[in-house]
């Protein structure tokens, strides 16, 4: 195990990020493919509401490590809404609308005449569409990292048109770097409503979060620790103390062929609230709305930052605080 601080004295191999602006369909972006070195280790993956290729929110996958171990996973065996790195709220109420939107899931038209045999006290074969984060405006540029701006429109989706109502707008910041054994991910939200306000209504899909790679989860013989030194929590933490307090971080790793990588989560101590709901199939979520409604207006956006940190080897916890404290000092 190297430590933050040891290493950060090791003289490292100058960076040499690039971003490659992949647009395979029509000269429309669907990819922007990000390496170091010539070596590929993240991509960001633009949202596209097309038949074979039904992606309702932005993500960033793959996800590895500097020695280009992946840590995250997508389109999993039996929640294809956890999308690696990702962003989206699954209650969103705006006065004047008579229905919710999602926007975190992947629900289809409402098929009103075929009954749920999941789920008690609603059907979700009627609760869609779940709507779409359409990317309208990407830029980049490489520094001693790599920064992607985002303009972002949370729209609804409606039969027979290819684009729906405007219900929120975003302005995403991506800070992308690697040093060391980290791979490091800095997510910068501004969000607003195009009406006068929104609210971001309880719900345990919100609002940044992670899939781990199925390779590590919990279930496959991955560890889950948090900054609170609790091993493989479950469920939801954000109490003020006690047994569900929330952490400031936590952190998935396991094995992957001879590889011990994974990946941790960070929210900002300048978010609204910071609370927590993991699980041991691999899913790490952090938000300010699991358990308590956000309302935010054009006069008081709804701001939210996050950060990821996917290593190689075993995470200390001691380089976790550090990393943890370092984008603490991030303004946003």
């Amino acid at each position: 195990m190297v430590s933050l601080t040891e290493s950060s004295s090791q003289a490292a191999e100058p960076n040499d990020y690039r971003v490659e602006d992949q647009a395979p369909f029509n000269k429309q972006t669907r990819r922007l493919k990000l390496t170091n070195r010539d070596q590929y280790f993240a991509a960001l993956l633009f949202a596209t509401d097309y038949p074979t290729h039904f992606r309702l929110k932005p993500e960033i996958y793959p996800v590895c490590t500097p020695k280009g171990v992946p840590v995250t996973g997508s389109h999993q065996y039996c929640f294809i809404h956890h999308q690696s790195v990702m962003c989206g709220h699954g209650k969103i109420a705006i006065p004047g609308r008579d229905k919710n939107t999602d926007l975190y899931r992947k629900l289809n038209f409402p098929e009103d005449n075929r009954p749920d045999k999941w789920h008690r006290g609603f059907n979700l074969f009627t609760l869609g569409p779940s709507g779409i984060q359409r990317i309208t405006k990407a830029a980049w540029q490489t520094t001693d990292r790599i920064t992607i701006n985002l303009s972002i429109d949370w729209q609804t989706r409606e039969r027979n048109k290819e684009s729906g109502e405007s219900l929120l707008r975003e302005e995403r910041r991506y800070e992308i770097s690697q040093r060391n054994q980290f791979t490091i991910i800095d997510h910068f939200t501004n969000l607003v409503p195009v009406g006068e306000s929104a609210t971001l209504l309880a719900d345990r899909h919100s609002f940044c979060g992670v899939r781990v790679n199925d390779l590590i989860d919990v279930e496959d013989g991955g560890t889950m620790r948090d900054s609170e030194g609790r091993v493989n929590p479950d469920g939801n933490y954000w109490d003020a103390n006690g047994d569900r307090k929330a952490p400031q971080w936590v952190d998935c790793t396991g094995r992957i062929g001879s590889d011990v990588a994974g990946i941790a989560l960070m929210g900002h101590p300048s978010n609204v609230r910071n609370q927590y709901y993991v699980k041991d199939f691999g899913l790490m979520e952090v938000s300010p709305a699991l358990g308590e409604d956000v309302t935010f207006s054009k006069n008081e956006p709804f701001r939210f930052a996050t950060r990821y940190v996917a290593h190689d080897g075993e995470l200390a916890g001691r380089d976790a605080n550090l990393l943890y404290a370092e984008f603490s000092k991030a303004n946003y």
